[in-house]
């Protein structure tokens, strides 16, 4: 095809938007979008190519996927080699078990699947996924795979059969976000709701050329004005893709279709921007990684100093990568290609299965233990015995609620409601309060302490039947709790504030100031309570938090710094006294008829919280290990056994009167 520099200039705008985005650079907080604006160049480029050489009589499915492969998998090889290098070198086992399955998923185009399938309750931050930005290249093989035999078997009947498939794929693919609109995860990494983006760039091969310079400025400055408009006005709060994409991809495709206008174009198609353009899938590449491991090793937010230059280091990398890895493997020469693409292709497939077998292996050896001597042995100890390391020892393991800490066939004398922070004292009540049966109702990141709102679930994964779920649990709760008279309450909760919706129809709750919320909260408690006979309660507040990046294990596990971090974390530091602040406006709301237990009595002394005491006291940055449900249960249930023995004096009492 002949080369046209606009095409990189557009790609340029895409690739600086993304890392102006995640570099934190300037008003840019939509610049997320020049993702799609890459899916649409690749849209057009592939079905023109595809269609000039169909129409030529000379297409060929290898010589084409051949051209891919020699075009994207050098770059994205050698990006993954540096990514486990500097994985191994500085991620505790905790990250680089993560790691190893992300690796092993991203040289197969398969890692949107595997981040979709990971955006579960346990999943660790996104900011320590070095390879989360190869879903968007997961999500453009999987059409690379589809599309050019469904093209090639359309052109057999005509360019107007493959516009009417390509409107097809488009409203289907459009009409499929606006259906799954509050599975926001889905949508964002499952290729089949990005479709509709690569048709639009598809549908402008088949469109008319333009017939004057007039309507090529208009378009291309049309286009500019909308990508401009989706950067500076899109958040992370925008529902994308959806609707919503069709203003920065329209954009693009106007974009494309004018951009050889005489004067406009140069904003294209200057030397500048086309240089910038040809380097964008090593940009593209090399950000992301650098930005994980920068932000893991300095442990604190990413300055503005900071991210100037660590977009600086990305051009110097990017421009590396294209100069010596993408070119010789892409280019051909007066004899030919550097290297013949049988060689080529046995190569890069022996080189696919080295790095995906390395992946599963740093998988299934917990994240490479050995690196850490002693230390990755106590580490091996604690993390074996279950498939996810949250799940196999977390407080809560072993209670599929509802759950009883004994099988006696009596009324339970404590029955624990609430979400994943109730559940997490399951192992800890089992030997605190031995001798009393204990019944638990919980469901992960479920409000209990409201009769009528839930939670609103959007951008759950599935949140119609999260929220179904949540409702159940409730009602199950509730009745155990009508059933047996005179057992104690203890709710616990993840008290952040969340947006609430109404069972009864009502307007949704929103979150206006944390004083407003814990208002809230303190009211809808003592609706609960005297719903059951204003029985005795006792609150739970949140945890301090482990304060650092992951878990304790991933300070213990770091490969280069160990400090007394790993056993103390102030009380200062932001995490913990965010939660510190929660649990006193949770206090200070709540009915004086209302018992409130602070877990930092337990975790904290002289302005300091433990966070491994023979063993890790988390199973993660926010749920308590079963060492540390046992820590903080060995002091609740003084008070729980107080109560329960105030109870029992009133009792007796009453049957002497």
């Amino acid at each position: 095809m002949n080369y046209r520099p606009d095409l990189d200039g557009l790609r340029a705008i895409a690739v600086l938007g993304v890392l102006l985005f995640h570099f934190s650079i300037g008003p840019f907080p939509g610049g997320f979008v020049g993702v799609d604006i890459f899916f649409v160049i690749s849209g057009y480029l592939i079905t023109r190519l595809i269609v000039e050489e169909v129409e030529q009589g000379r297409f060929s499915f290898k010589r084409f996927y051949v051209r891919r492969m020699r075009r994207l998998f050098p770059a994205l090889l050698f990006m993954l080699l540096c990514s486990l290098v500097a994985a191994a070198l500085i991620f505790p086992p905790e990250q680089m078990t993560g790691f190893g399955a992300s690796l092993a998923a991203s040289v197969f185009s398969v890692s949107n699947i595997t981040f979709w399938s990971e955006h579960g309750y346990f999943d660790v931050n996104s900011h320590l996924k070095p390879l989360l930005h190869t879903w968007s290249l997961g999500v453009e093989e999987q059409f690379y795979l589809v599309w050019p035999f469904a093209l090639v078997l359309l052109l057999r009947f005509g360019r107007k059969a493959v516009m009417a498939a390509l409107a097809l794929v488009f409203v289907a693919s459009l009409g499929a976000n606006l259906v799954m609109e509050p599975y926001r995860s889905t949508l964002f990494y499952l290729s089949p709701f990005r479709f509709f983006e690569f048709a639009i760039g598809a549908g402008l091969v088949f469109m008319p050329t333009a017939r004057s310079n007039a309507a090529m400025e208009g378009a291309l400055l049309s286009g500019l004005v909308m990508i401009a408009y989706s950067y500076r006005d899109f958040t992370e709060a925008t529902l994308f893709p959806s609707y919503p994409a069709l203003v920065p991809t329209v954009g693009a495709a106007l974009a494309i279709w004018g951009g050889q206008a005489r004067w406009s174009g140069l904003l294209l198609r200057n030397r500048a921007a086309a240089s910038v353009g040809l380097i964008s899938y090593s940009l593209y590449l090399a950000h992301w990684p650098l930005l994980v491991f920068w932000r893991y090793g300095s442990a604190e937010p990413l300055a503005r100093n900071e991210g100037v230059a660590l977009l600086i280091l990305t051009f110097a990398i990017a421009w590396a990568m294209y100069v010596f890895v993408e070119r010789p493997f892409r280019e051909r020469n007066a004899a030919g290609y550097l290297i013949l693409p049988r060689v080529y292709m046995r190569g890069a497939v022996v080189a696919a299965l080295a790095v995906s077998a390395i992946g599963l292996q740093v998988l299934v050896s917990h994240g490479w233990l050995w690196r850490l001597g002693e230390r990755g042995e106590f580490i091996g100890e604690f993390v074996r015995g279950g498939d996810r390391r949250a799940d196999a020892q977390y407080g809560g393991s072993g209670c599929s609620t509802p759950c009883s800490t004994s099988t006696e066939s009596r009324k339970p004398d404590v029955i624990f409601i609430g979400d994943s922070h109730s559940r997490q004292y399951y192992r800890g009540a089992k030997e605190a309060l031995a001798g009393l049966k204990v019944d638990f109702y919980a469901f992960p990141s479920c409000q209990f302490f409201s009769l009528e709102y839930t939670r609103d679930y959007t951008g759950y994964a599935d949140p119609v039947l999260y929220d179904s779920q949540c409702r159940e649990a409730r009602k199950q709760a509730f009745e155990g709790i009508r059933k047996a008279p005179d057992a104690l309450i203890v709710l616990g909760e993840y008290w952040y504030p969340v947006r609430m919706l109404s069972e009864a129809g009502r307007a949704p709750w929103a979150v206006t100031t944390p004083e407003a919320y814990y208002q809230f909260v303190g009211a809808e408690v003592s609706r609960l309570r005297k719903s059951f006979g204003n029985r005795q309660m006792v609150v739970l507040g949140s945890v301090p938090t482990s304060g650092g990046i992951g878990s304790p294990l991933g300070c213990f596990g770091n490969l280069y710094r160990v400090d007394p971090g790993c056993l103390k974390q102030p009380i200062s530091n932001p995490a913990i006294s965010k939660r510190a602040e929660i649990n006193e406006l949770l206090a200070e709301n709540l009915s004086p008829a209302v018992t409130f237990v602070d877990p930092f009595d337990a975790l904290c002394a002289r302005k300091e919280c433990t966070v491994m005491s023979d063993g890790p006291l988390y199973s993660d940055d926010t749920h308590l290990s079963g060492l540390g449900a046992k820590k903080v249960m060995a002091e609740v249930a003084t008070t729980i056994k107080r109560k329960l023995a105030v109870r029992g004096a009133e009792v007796s009492r009453q049957v002497i009167q």
